[in-house]
């Protein structure tokens, strides 16, 4: 039987691939001006973002060259100007190299502008640093989109470069235990004040901060100037004694503090051993371990020690200026019969010494290696200094004495924990210049 087709019918098919026509036309347009705003956009992200990391680069650098620190940096320092107004010239600069023409300000939506913040205050320490800005817009010139839609199509990115100055660990604390967690004697900072009412621990600059818990046994006089107590999760108040200032409680932690390792495998660097005798003095280098138990007097040259196993010292004295002691395993322990005299490499050491640090580092007295989870004990005689900064990320700093057991410390102690301890005064004293810095750093923000 034949189908009849009646008039009405014809020509539907023609319609349908019509529509269907205009139809892939709309998705071919939609791809293919698609994929060139996505390529503008990323071009434009990729040039926002060099032009704001050559602004950051150069400011600090120029913040590095002025001697701008943490301690010092302002706003409205001629130093801090300077450094931002050099940052957008070469933002603007950098963007020029890449195509896109932009100014000194962002208003509208294409250019660079440097932003200073020196108070924010954020429970745990102050931020500081230089935000700069860049913003850029680019029109995409389409292909087909024009046919539906009459509007240019416009990108706009922005990029943030924050820069921070030259600080010390842990933004510049004295004493800090970065561990977020606290179990009994691990994580956490805690001072011991011997039993004796008339023992004072004191701190001088810098302050106190816990990522966990601040624990006082022993009833402790503990007294902080030019400096607070900060701590995150709990504080112990002492039955006797005191705390001052006293501690707040923080809603951030510190973040976490990387030093980069010191290279044990210098070409300065050699395998050397302790020889015997009454006095020695010694080479920088690589050891399996460096103990003194003489009565003389072991010295220590300027330079890095790279240690194996273990640094102990039970008699005699220990010199050391312009060292830096790496614990790649075991403990430092030096005990209360001894006289220390230890000292990190200086602020100058870089243009005095070169030969000397690298591969030492500067203001670094005692560097214990990520995972080492030994113990540091800053013991030593009324006549011992300690100066620099004793970084252990993994382990336990233990520092203090007893009645005749009093080192002077000229210290920065950064550990996962921390215990002071003295049953008759002990003094730490943290001056930035004298310990380890971080040079002034950037990372793309935004």
């Amino acid at each position: 039987m034949k189908r009849m087709i009646h008039s009405s019918e014809r020509g539907q098919a023609l319609i349908l691939l019509v529509f269907a026509a205009v139809g892939l036309l709309a998705f071919t347009a939609l791809a293919i001006d698609g994929g060139m705003v996505y390529a503008d956009r990323r071009h434009a992200q990729n040039a926002a973002d060099a032009s704001s990391l050559a602004g950051g680069g150069v400011a600090a650098l120029n913040l590095e060259n002025s001697y701008v620190t943490y301690e010092d940096f302002d706003c409205n320092d001629y130093r801090v100007l300077s450094a931002m107004d050099k940052a957008k010239d070469a933002a603007v600069s950098r963007a020029g190299s890449n195509d896109f023409g932009i100014d000194k300000e962002i208003a509208d939506n294409n250019g660079v502008v440097t932003e200073c913040v020196d108070d924010l205050d954020n429970g745990a320490y102050v931020e500081k640093y230089i935000d700069v800005r860049t913003k850029i817009t680019m029109a995409t010139q389409a292909a087909f989109v024009h046919f539906v839609f009459k509007g240019p199509l416009i990108n706009t990115v922005e990029a943030v470069t924050r820069i921070r100055p030259n600080t010390a660990l842990t933004f510049g604390k004295a004493i800090v235990s970065t561990s977020a967690l606290c179990d009994g004697n691990d994580g956490g900072v805690t001072f011991d004040g011997g039993g004796n009412p008339d023992a004072i621990i004191r701190v001088n600059g810098g302050g106190i901060f816990s990522n966990s818990c601040l624990d006082t046994n022993g009833g402790p006089k503990v007294e902080v100037t030019n400096g607070g107590i900060g701590y995150v999760t709990d504080y112990d108040p002492p039955a006797s004694g005191y705390v001052t200032p006293a501690p707040q409680q923080a809603p951030v932690k510190i973040p976490k503090q990387t030093v980069p390792a010191p290279n044990c495998n210098d070409d300065s660097m050699q395998d050397r051993t302790v020889p015997h005798g009454s006095n020695v003095t010694i080479q920088p280098g690589r050891y399996d371990e460096i103990r003194w138990t003489g009565s003389g007097k072991l010295v220590l040259s300027p330079g890095l020690y790279c240690v194996s196993d273990e640094f102990t010292a039970n008699t005699g004295q220990v010199d050391g200026y312009g060292v830096t002691i790496y614990m790649i395993g075991g403990d430092f322990s030096v005990s209360g019969n001894v006289e220390v005299n230890l000292t990190a490499p200086s602020s100058t050491c870089k243009v005095n010494t070169p030969n000397i640090c690298p591969p030492a580092i500067q203001g670094m007295l005692i560097y214990m290696a990520h995972g080492n989870e030994g113990v540091v004990g800053l013991a030593g005689n009324s006549e011992s200094h300690y100066t620099g900064t004793v970084f252990v990320p993994d382990g336990t700093i233990d520092a203090g004495g007893g009645s005749s057991t009093l080192p002077t410390l000229n210290t920065q102690l950064v550990g996962d924990t921390v215990k002071v301890h003295g049953n008759v005064t002990i003094d730490i004293n943290f001056v930035g210049a004298e310990n380890y810095n971080q040079p002034s750093r950037l990372e793309l923000f935004k």
